[in-house]
């Protein structure tokens, strides 16, 4: 069959300082057209004052799809990319830049088709855009209502035919009377049965980032139908994007919500947390902090789509292992940015051997624990790994650092790790609060064999 290929070309202006003191850097991008259809071509081109750029681009789950660094000659650049025909439908981002310098720019990914309703660009993948799906058992599901919201649907989420609806609420007060400062308008995700997914389901949300004072961040809410409350979810921003993973579906909508400066409370084994239910790792969650491997909030929140730092998953591996030695003295030239209540755990784990530190003599405490990372010390820490060049299995093994290859394919192997959408690890991804505690119970359950 003949693959019809649209091109989309980015005209990306990129202005760097020579001298940081006496000179304002710069990346602008100027797109051309901001859409292309699956299986269509990406070129990006520009022009730029180092030797070299970097350039990114997203999926809508925040995954990474591209990396690439792109020698400039003379002044020019210039990079070409083709979309597979099973990628996801979506809003995408670009990132262009070097160092501080980077600039961000939406890509609209859509199917092949300009006609609404079902379409199936593979034989595994169902594919809708006018917010209406009927996905077969076995099947994997792309559904999204314009560019404000698109739903991934994994094959193995349920047994059953689902059919799902997403509408756009134009009354909404009966819904806001708690001074809620919505940043998007509120959907209703409905489906065909009552019972929740078995595997998550990532939504992605548009939102207007200009509403947010200095001191707040968007965050994903549902609608609690029993209680009439909104409850927190979390969700990762990328631009004016905002991605959560969730088992059920109701009313979401994208909230202002202040910052905050609170870390989890030790100790604490209080699990009625109020922003889990319905979490697709909730159980995962009480079963951790009643094993006192991790904590909640002051707030009475669990944060379970909020990430990890490197510091934070030291502390809930030793909680998970216990180990019984005091361990080792911390050499890391960053020593003492490791907070009091973690610096125990830091050093046993290095006198375990699960960290070593970066090549500059770092450990980097408030740096967030990407998914290798996290796979590596797991690994590390159960004394298994496969070989270094071991395939992993997963869809974007090319994608996976070398030296994390032989960690992830074993921890993939016991059943530890499991990946996102399109059997995709996201190696570079952020590691969450649920993927944390999830991670380390499957640890536990293979150390126990």
């Amino acid at each position: 069959m003949r693959i019809r290929t649209w091109s989309l070309t980015l005209i990306i202006g990129l202005c760097v300082a020579m001298f940081p003191s006496s000179l304002f850097a710069a990346v602008t991008v100027s797109p051309i057209s901001n859409t292309v259809q699956l299986g269509g071509q990406v070129t990006i081109k520009g022009t730029s004052d180092q030797t070299e750029v970097i350039i990114k681009i997203y999926r809508p789950d925040l995954s990474l799809l591209y990396f690439n660094i792109v020698q400039v000659v003379k002044g020019s650049y210039i990079d070409t990319i083709t979309l597979g025909t099973n990628e996801v439908i979506g809003t995408y981002e670009i990132k262009v830049g070097k160092g501080d310098q980077i600039e961000t720019t939406p890509l609209k990914v859509t199917t092949a088709s300009s006609v609404g309703g079902s379409i199936t660009p593979s034989d595994d993948t169902v594919t809708s855009t006018d917010g209406k799906l009927t996905l077969p058992v076995g099947k994997r599901g792309l559904v999204s209502l314009g560019d404000a919201v698109s739903i991934t649907i994994p094959a193995n989420a349920t047994n059953k035919e689902l059919k799902l609806t997403i509408e756009k609420l134009l009354d909404t007060q009966t819904l806001l009377n708690h001074k809620e400062f919505l940043a998007s308008p509120v959907f209703e995700i409905l489906k065909n049965f009552t019972d929740n997914f078995t595997n998550p389901i990532t939504l992605t949300f548009a939102f207007d980032p200009t509403i947010l004072k200095s001191n707040q961040k968007a965050s994903v809410f549902y609608y609690d139908e029993v209680k009439k409350v909104w409850v927190e979810v979390g969700g990762k921003v990328n631009g004016n994007h905002i991605t959560v993973e969730v088992n059920h579906f109701t009313k979401y909508a994208v909230m202002a919500v202040d910052t905050s400066t609170e870390v989890p409370v030790p100790g604490t084994t209080d699990k009625s947390f109020s922003d889990i239910a319905g979490h697709w790792a909730e159980a995962n969650i009480k079963q951790a902090v009643s094993d006192g491997i991790v904590s909640g909030y002051p707030n009475g929140t669990f944060k379970p789509n909020a990430s990890v730092t490197r510091a934070e998953f030291a502390v809930m591996l030793m909680n998970a292992l216990k180990p019984q030695d005091e361990g080792t003295a911390l050499t890391f030239t960053d020593a003492a940015k490791i907070g009091a209540w973690a610096q125990k755990a830091v050093a046993q784990a290095v006198q375990a051997g699960i960290i070593t530190g970066y090549k500059d003599s770092t450990f980097r405490p408030d740096a967030d624990i990407t998914r290798a990372e996290m796979a590596a010390m797991v690994s590390k820490a159960l004394g298994k790994s496969l070989e270094a060049n071991a395939a992993t299995g997963f869809a974007d093994d090319k994608d996976i650092p070398a030296w994390a290859k032989g960690s992830i394919a074993y921890v993939k192997q016991a059943g530890i790790v499991q990946g996102k959408g399109g059997n995709r690890f996201a190696a570079q991804d952020l590691t969450t609060r649920a993927e944390a505690v999830t991670v380390l119970l499957n640890m536990l359950v293979q150390k126990s064999k």
